[in-house]
């Protein structure tokens, strides 16, 4: 780690925001002529099926038509994305101002894979004082969607490099899951993996660490 500040790239589900991706799951079966609700988390994970959206890969209506058909789900649009969107929690009490106080001291950039279906409604919810956004408080924000990748790939760690000009050792990244702290750390980024119970508290003893 060099002797000067290190900028800090955030993960945003379980780290800044809270998910239950078991309500998703519950509400797919729902929905569902066929799946369970485990059926429905054993397909989406062992078939990937949100890989391709939250790359970029699928317009809204390929993907709902993707996991109608991929799940048996009968449903409307609306009812659609409400199920998927039922993991979205709310967020920390007071993050803003946690955020605020963090970007005051270090450049503070944003890194989720999520869709655009999520995104909307989340960069949406009035947090600050004048019912700012969270995300205004990055210097920029990467979404999976938008980039055409998604983490663990390192290739995403590599393009937010270079399109910051940073060196990875310049950059600090917290992420609830263990493999994409894995293959940040393979880049030579400082991988801090997040445990979702407690993760603004994990992250202040970090960075209290970090100025001593």
């Amino acid at each position: 780690m060099s002797s000067s500040k290190p900028s800090l790239l955030f993960d945003l589900g379980n780290v800044l925001l809270p998910i239950d991706l078991d309500k998703t799951y519950q509400a797919f079966a729902a929905l569902s002529d066929r799946f369970s609700a485990e059926e429905v988390k054993e397909l989406t994970h062992s078939q990937a099926l949100w890989a391709r959206y939250e790359s970029g890969l699928q317009t809204e209506e390929e993907f709902r038509d993707f996991l109608r058909h991929s799940l048996a789900l009968n449903c409307s649009d609306v009812q659609f994305d409400l199920a998927f969107s039922a993991l979205l929690l709310d967020f920390h009490p007071q993050v803003y101002t946690w955020l605020e106080n963090i970007a005051k001291q270090y450049a503070i950039y944003l890194l989720s894979n999520t869709s655009l279906i999520h995104a909307k409604q989340f960069t949406q919810v009035p947090l600050g004082p004048q019912g700012e956004s969270l995300f205004g408080l990055f210097k920029k924000t990467y979404f999976s969607f938008d980039l055409g990748m998604i983490k663990p790939d390192e290739k995403i760690y590599h393009h937010v490099l270079e399109d910051l000009s940073l060196k990875p050792e310049n950059l600090v990244f917290f992420d609830d899951n263990f493999h994409n702290i894995e293959s940040a750390k393979r880049v030579g980024i400082d991988g801090v993996l997040i445990n979702p119970s407690c993760s603004l508290q994990q992250i202040d003893s970090y960075l209290l660490q970090l100025c001593s």
